[in-house]
């Protein structure tokens, strides 16, 4: 047993009675200018200044000659105020930028860029011009393009203000926009290439069509909308007399007629019917009406199913038909008023899973009917124009009246099916229909197929190269290149031409009397030549006579210039042009990435991710002994949507929204505390970014609580640094000290790892572990009696101060990324107590930050790991003492341990200072009434005074100073 080890503070007769004087004035109290408000206006205005396009100028002119870092921008589309998607975007790009600046010490990449073309500007510039009374049918596309001009730049204006309030290190003065005339050209450029390569062609087939936008739309432009209703319907069409209906009527008695039943989704494509197709490997059956004798063909294992919609129906037994016996076949269209008769075809897309077994073939209104009327020799024409109204002209003679009618009108719909009823075509009508459809993704509202004139990439030649040069890239998740890669596999053309005013014009002229494009490289090299010298808007102007963009000796008179525009996501797909070191003119290829990390959103793997990819990889050259797949981009990383607390899409009508300039400001409705930037970058960080983050009142309010308690911090390490002169060599700093350095030391590794996986949110977890455990629960309350009554430069005090300059240190590098603006302004004063002439923290190399590999101290923390257990055992005793009423501070206690640790005895000397009272003892019995006992620990009450400095109860007397404070009041 450990006996008589005691602590003896008190010894001598020197010390002297207080007399109650006040000793405030000789404790070493912390002193700091930095304060606990987040600063505001003017100082926060510099603040963002400094931190932001001030290191971005400084780096990029200073590191000229090392290596570079190129972080490119996904550019976000010029339209309306940011929202707290754009700030999460751009934030974890900062936050990637800062670290590699930090710790890499590469020169930083960064353009911010925006996105310009396309149809919502183009829809708000027309409405500027209905506001100002004029009629969009009456302006030129050269008015149109100007107004759509001026509105992007003043979006982008706002945008770049607001993206500023994020601390954002980058030269917001030099963006990529997608309407300069150097992006359109490069843009123009790419579109050759993929001539050249033979990827482009001009076809009339079906193409997702918004109806309200009146143009075509790509894959990535729909958005599925899981719960849409539809009317969908059971048609009977009348088959034509042939061997196979005698040979049926002679087995089957009573058939009074047979029709083929058809099933669909799309009533309004009924008049465009041209077609029936079933599937050869089928075997088909009857289903007759018992009273009419009325049978109908269907697929046998549907039979039962299609039957049991009608009470008067009923399966025909013992009556099986081939699916080859079918082909060939006719029938007729009653409600078209035409004696026509229509083909039963093959289509290997018919399936037995539900419907009929037999499906109506429109050419000009779906994927798979166009290339099944292709190959049989269809007319491919749509029945409907770019409103999505019946031509009259393209629709049978029955169907006339419902001429300009919106095919997607529920009342249009009605009069379909009422037409094929007073003809006896409906056998059954399901007007609640729900299933996945697509829609626009800019209008909201359900798309058709619809047959047009378009130009496609070929993407079927290109996605196997495409998706190996996906090898090389990392995914973070991981997941993301399983998502690519299917989006990229399961595409085999890519339609990128659009009916709009607002956007790149194809390089492309038709001949007048036939309508075909001219497709010689030599013509377009001289078209793309003439814009590069007019600009795209010229290309607008009405012209009879088109030579001046035409080589010479080619009748422009025979020609005229094509009206469509590229789709958006062919622009932005190609911004990696703007990092190329060469001009656009030297080519495409190359054997490295060009950007190191492309960061967007998950929905951008079917967006621009996917576009950027196919452009690059199309851009190359494609095949050759030498050719090697290259992406635009080494790594992607991907962040989730922003949503309520509800999980629920924020949106105005449901008053979910916050903004991240209310975020930062504070106030409103709902209430919100006033993150500022800092917060508004420290909620980012605090999120698990990969999926989708939730925004609410409540989370922010806890990041703030992050954000005082961070002040707090750096208020208390900075106002205790203040004297701080001559560090202490780490073999001379006391074990808890150790402890302290060896904890930080893991913090800082933990987080260049986190920092380099990109998790973001494991950096905050540990900091504010760190922070709350091991610096405010136990360094900083146990040291606070050595820093604030010992002399100022006594050797524990300047130990003690060693640390928190380290733990300062340490902080600084970790929130440097994350907090530019708090960590600037505690470098304000941290430089001047340090002497340091670097003006900010990245100006300095990872060097200075780096912990030294002697801080790492596994023997000390398991040491501590066992104190601290034992300190808890103790606690939870005191907690009950006091609650008993058995004291009121922990200083009025003394402590008599029961331990045979080798560790507690080794740690002697500072137990009391770890468990904050006034006296520990281990091993020796009490001298005074027992408060507590247990196995653990006697508690007792000091049998000491209270010194009136200290305050702990070591004094000899009452009102007399302890031995330590007296030396150092009379020193």
């Amino acid at each position: 047993m450990l006996r008589g080890l005691a602590i003896r503070r008190l010894h001598g007769s020197t010390i002297a009675r207080s007399d109650k004087v006040n000793y405030s004035k000789t404790l070493q109290l912390p002193k700091t200018a930095f304060g606990p408000k987040i600063p505001q206006g003017d100082a926060r205005s510099q603040l963002i200044d400094t931190t932001s396009s001030d290191i971005y100028q400084w780096q990029w002119q200073a590191r000229a000659s090392v290596p570079q870092f190129t972080l490119h921008d996904g550019p976000p589309y010029a339209n309306g105020d940011l929202h707290m998607g754009h700030a999460l975007n751009k934030i974890l790009k900062d936050i990637i930028n800062r670290w590699e600046l930090l710790y890499s010490g590469k020169r930083i990449n960064y353009r911010p860029g925006w996105d310009c073309h396309g149809l919502p500007i183009e829809m708000k510039a027309l409405e500027r011009h209905i506001a100002a009374k004029q009629d969009p049918k009456t302006l030129t596309a050269c008015e149109i393009r100007s107004t759509c001009r001026a509105l992007a730049s003043e979006m982008i204006d706002k945008q770049r203000t607001q993206f500023k309030e994020f601390a954002i290190m980058a030269d917001f003065s030099q963006p990529y926009i997608t309407m300069t005339h150097d992006y359109e050209i490069s843009q123009l450029k790419v579109f050759r290439k993929l001539m050249e390569n033979g990827l482009l062609t001009r076809q009339l087939k079906p193409v997702w069509w918004g109806c309200e936008t009146t143009t075509a739309l790509a894959e990535a432009e729909l958005e599925y909308n899981e719960k849409h209703k539809s009317t969908a319907i059971f048609v009977k069409f009348p088959m034509v007399s042939s061997e196979l209906t005698t040979k049926l009527q002679s087995q089957v008695p009573q058939i009074s007629s047979i029709k083929l039943l058809i099933w669909t989704s799309t009533p309004w494509t009924i008049p465009a019917n041209q077609g029936i197709c079933i599937n050869r490997n089928f075997d088909y059956g009857l289903v007759r009406n018992k009273a009419t004798g009325e049978h109908l063909v269907v697929a046998t294992e549907l039979a039962e199913s299609v039957a049991k919609l009608h009470d008067d129906y009923e399966v025909v037994d013992g009556v099986t038909i081939t699916g080859e016996e079918l082909l060939g076949q006719k029938y007729v269209h009653p409600a078209s008023q035409t004696t026509q008769e229509f083909p039963v075809i093959h289509g290997d897309h018919v399936s037995a899973a539900a419907g009929s077994g037999l499906v109506h073939t429109a050419p000009a209104h779906g994927g798979e009917d166009y290339l099944i009327g292709k190959n049989h020799g269809f007319l491919i024409a749509s029945s409907v124009n770019g409103e999505g109204r019946y031509i009259k002209d393209n629709i049978p003679k029955g169907y006339h009246g419902l001429a300009d009618a919106k095919v997607t009108a529920g009342a249009t719909i009605a009069n379909v099916i009422n037409l094929m009823t007073e003809n006896d075509m409906i056998y059954h009508v399901n007007k609640k229909f729900i299933h996945s459809y697509p829609y626009d993704w800019r209008s909201k509202t359900p798309v058709i197929q619809r047959a047009t004139p378009q130009w496609f990439v070929n993407v079927e030649r290109i996605k196997q190269v495409a998706s190996k040069a996906l090898d090389d890239v990392e995914f973070v998740p991981q997941s993301g290149k399983n998502r690519l890669s299917s989006f990229v596999q399961n595409r085999n053309e890519w339609c990128i031409s659009r009916q709009r005013t607002w956007g790149v014009p194809l390089p492309i002229v038709y001949n007048k009397h036939t309508d075909e494009p001219v497709e010689s490289l030599a013509v377009v090299d001289h078209i793309i030549a003439k814009i590069d010298e007019f600009g795209t808007d010229e290309w607008f102007t009405e012209e009879d006579d088109i030579s001046r963009w035409l080589p010479e000796g080619v009748n422009g008179a025979d020609y005229v210039k094509g009206k469509d525009t590229m789709d958006v996501w062919f622009d932005s797909g190609t911004s990696w042009t703007t990092l190329l070191s060469s001009p656009v003119e030297a080519g495409f290829s190359n054997d490295e990435p060009l950007a190191d990390i492309y960061l967007e959103g998950s929905d951008q793997h079917r967006g621009w991710f996917q576009s950027s990819l196919l452009n690059k990889i199309v851009s190359s050259g494609v095949g050759g002994d030498n050719f090697k797949p290259v992406a635009p981009f080494a790594k992607i990383i991907t962040h989730g949507f922003t949503l309520d607390k509800s999980g629920q899409k924020m949106s105005k009508s449901k008053g979910n929204v916050i903004s991240p300039a209310h975020a930062m400001a504070g106030g409103g409705k709902p209430f919100l505390p006033a993150l500022g930037t800092d917060g508004l970058r420290l909620w980012v960080a605090s999120s698990s970014y990969t999926s989708d983050v939730a925004v609410s009142p409540e989370v922010l309010s806890r990041v703030f609580e992050t954000v005082k308690k961070l002040r707090v911090t750096f208020k208390f390490l900075l106002g205790n640094l203040y004297q701080f002169k001559q560090p202490v060599d780490y073999e001379n700093l006391a074990p808890l000290d150790k402890y302290v350095l060896s904890k930080l030391a893991t913090l800082q590794q933990r987080a260049i790892t986190n920092f380099e996986d990109h998790g973001y949110q494991k950096i905050i977890n540990d900091l504010n572990t760190n922070m709350n455990t091991e610096l405010s629960a136990l360094y900083f309350d146990i040291s606070k009696d050595c820093l604030y009554t010992d002399a100022a430069d006594s050797s524990r005090r300047r130990a003690i101060q060693t640390v928190i300059a380290e733990v300062a240190k340490v902080y600084l590098s970790i929130l440097a990324p994350i907090q530019p603006i708090l960590v600037q302004e505690v470098w304000h004063e941290y430089r001047q107590l340090f002497n340091i002439d670097e003006p900010t923290p990245f100006h300095k190399p990872w060097s200075y930050y780096q912990v030294p590999q002697q801080f790492h101290n596994p023997e000390v923390e398991t040491e501590f790991a066992e104190i601290w257990a034992l300190r808890d055992q103790v606690y939870r005793q005191m907690e009950q003492l006091r609650n008993d009423g058995g004291f009121k501070n922990k200083l009025e206690l003394k402590l008599h341990l029961k331990s045979d640790s080798p560790v507690i005895a080794k740690h002697q000397q500072w137990l009391d200072d770890y468990f904050l009272v006034s006296e520990v003892e281990v091993n020796t019995p009490p001298e005074s009434e027992v408060l507590s006992s247990s196995d653990v620990v006697d508690i007792v009450r000091s049998p000491h005074a209270k010194c009136p400095r200290c305050w702990k109860f070591i004094a000899p007397e009452p009102e007399t100073l302890c031995q330590k404070c007296d030396a150092v009041v009379n020193s």
